[in-house]
Parts: C-alpha cells; sequence; structure tokens
C-alpha cells in the first residue's frame, strides 16, 4: 500500500512538473507570437507603453481605426487595442490595466460591445489570470470553477495554440487592414438598407459597458462612444440605450449609423459590418476632424 501511495506521488509530481515546464515554454512562445489578437492582448495587458489614444473593440474596430494615420495626422500616439470577438468583459479589465501604467488623452470604445452578451473569449485572458488582479477578478465573477483548472498550464494556453504559431504578422499597432472589394455591382449602392436587428442588451452586459465608460470618463481622457456603420438601419431602441448611457456617464457619441457618405457606398464595405481599407481611409478623415472639433488637438 505505502509503495502504491508513494508511486502515484511520484506520478502526480511528474505530472504538474512537466505541465509547469511545458507551460513555461508555450507561454514564452505567446508573448513572442505574430498572431494579431494575441499581439494586442499582450501588448494591452503586459507591455502597454504611454499611447495618447486608444481603441477598445471587436473587429468593427481592429479593421476600422488606422493606428498610424491618426498618429501622422495629429502627431499624438495611438493604439488599436480591440481584438476580433471579445466583448465588454474583456475590454473593461483590459482598460483597468491601461489606466494603471498611464492615463490616454483619448479612449474610444464600440457600441456595439453592447450587443456581445456571452463570455467566451475571455480565454483569451487567461494568460495573464496569475500576475493580472483586473483579469482575476472578471475571470472569477463569470466563472468561479475556472481558478482551480488555471492552476494547469495545460488548460490556460490550451485554446490559444493554434493562435500562438500563427505566423501571419499584418498589424500596424493593432489595426488590420481589410482588402477592398472586387465584385461589388455598381448598381448594388442603390438597393435600400434593410431593417436593423433587434440586440437585446443583457443587463450584466450593460452594468459593465457603464462600469467601462465611468471609469475611462473618471480618469480624465475624453471618453468616445462609437456607432459603427453597417449595412442595415440601426434598431432606434438600441441607438436609444446607447445615448442614454453615453450621456449618463458623460462620455461623448460618435454616430456613423446614418452616415450616408459611407452607407451609400457600399464598395467601402468587406461585408456587412466591416469597412474595408478603403473605408477605414474615411472614417479616420471624419474621426480626426472630430478630434479638431473638441480640441484634442
Amino acid at each position: 500500500m505505502k509503495l502504491f501511495i508513494g508511486k502515484l506521488l511520484l506520478f502526480l509530481v511528474l505530472i504538474f512538473a512537466a505541465d509547469f515546464l511545458v507551460g513555461n515554454i508555450i507561454g514564452g512562445f505567446h508573448l513572442k507570437t505574430n498572431n494579431i489578437n494575441l499581439q494586442n492582448a499582450n501588448y494591452g495587458f503586459v507591455n502597454y507603453n504611454n499611447d495618447d489614444i486608444v481603441f477598445f473593440g471587436a473587429s468593427e474596430v481592429s479593421h476600422s481605426f488606422i493606428s498610424n494615420k491618426v498618429t501622422e495626422e495629429t502627431g499624438l500616439s495611438s493604439f488599436n487595442l480591440a481584438s476580433d470577438g471579445c466583448g465588454i468583459y474583456y475590454q473593461y479589465p483590459l482598460l483597468k490595466t491601461v489606466l494603471e501604467k498611464h492615463i490616454p488623452k483619448v479612449i474610444l470604445i464600440s457600441a456595439h460591445q453592447l450587443t456581445q452578451n456571452d463570455s467566451e473569449y475571455i480565454t483569451r485572458m487567461y494568460p495573464y489570470y496569475k500576475n493580472n488582479e483586473y483579469v482575476k477578478q472578471m475571470v472569477d465573477t463569470l466563472h468561479p470553477r475556472e481558478s482551480i483548472k488555471l492552476a494547469f498550464q495545460g488548460y490556460v494556453y490550451n485554446s490559444q495554440i493554434i493562435r500562438i504559431f500563427d505566423g501571419r504578422n499584418d498589424n500596424a499597432k493593432g489595426y488590420v487592414p481589410l482588402s477592398p472589394r472586387t465584385d461589388i455591382i455598381e448598381n448594388e449602392n442603390l438597393i435600400e438598407l434593410p431593417e436593423g436587428k433587434v440586440y437585446e442588451v443583457s443587463d450584466k452586459t450593460k452594468l459593465y459597458f457603464t462600469k467601462f465608460l465611468e471609469t475611462a470618463v473618471s480618469s480624465g481622457a475624453t471618453v468616445y462612444v462609437y456607432v459603427p456603420p453597417i449595412l442595415e438601419k440601426i434598431n432606434q431602441s438600441y441607438l436609444n440605450t446607447v445615448k442614454s448611457i453615453a450621456n449618463e456617464t458623460g462620455a461623448k457619441l460618435i454616430d456613423f449609423s446614418t452616415d450616408s457618405s459611407l452607407l451609400e457606398r457600399k464598395e467601402l464595405f468587406n461585408d456587412r459590418i466591416h469597412l474595408n481599407h478603403d473605408g477605414a481611409i474615411i472614417l479616420m478623415d471624419k474621426f480626426i476632424e472630430r478630434l479638431k472639433k473638441d480640441g484634442v488637438y
């Protein structure tokens, strides 16, 4: 019996040692990865470096806000921290991490975050769980039982393995351009936009979106809530919710949901919700003009 227990303990020690060793090796690759989304996460949660203007959101931001163009035209450093698929449960701890290191002049977040009620993409934060109190608080709040699993490095990086070894690197300070489409029919621009979806905004998502804005505004930064242009008529109830939260928190609203200079030119879109690079350039011109009007530079 004693021999069996001894062998079992030795086996468990070897398992934990192997997990620790492999985890550290994979962790090193994770910090050096060329994957677009993981690079952004590493920059925001680990290597953030005093940017003047930062953008938060999912793919509707990562493919629309050209960091280098902002810097070239305003002289202000900029970084697009958006990460495809990630909702407010990712953005809030990211904001808290950023503000602990530096207070930007401008913070922008997409209103589309209110429509992302799930938390599946918080796995992208798992590598920072042990060393980041804001990540730990969020993960423990959403998934209390994860803390036991996250003691194992294999579990921490399990959902990241393929991304870690993704060699693509077309990330320009967080901005990822989408190539202009070549399959747009000219007459398609005459088609009336369809009715927009009726988004259900959960109380929990609304709570954290509001906390994000309150935290950003209280930092002293100029805070914008961005309503992206999409190829559908925006639902008025949803837009009223966005406006109400922005007003209550003191954030400024930038609403492109009815901007005809974008919506009537479908060749500027990659798909229904994403601008291509040509569209992003036009959007940036409008955004930079707004910064100038608000006295940011």
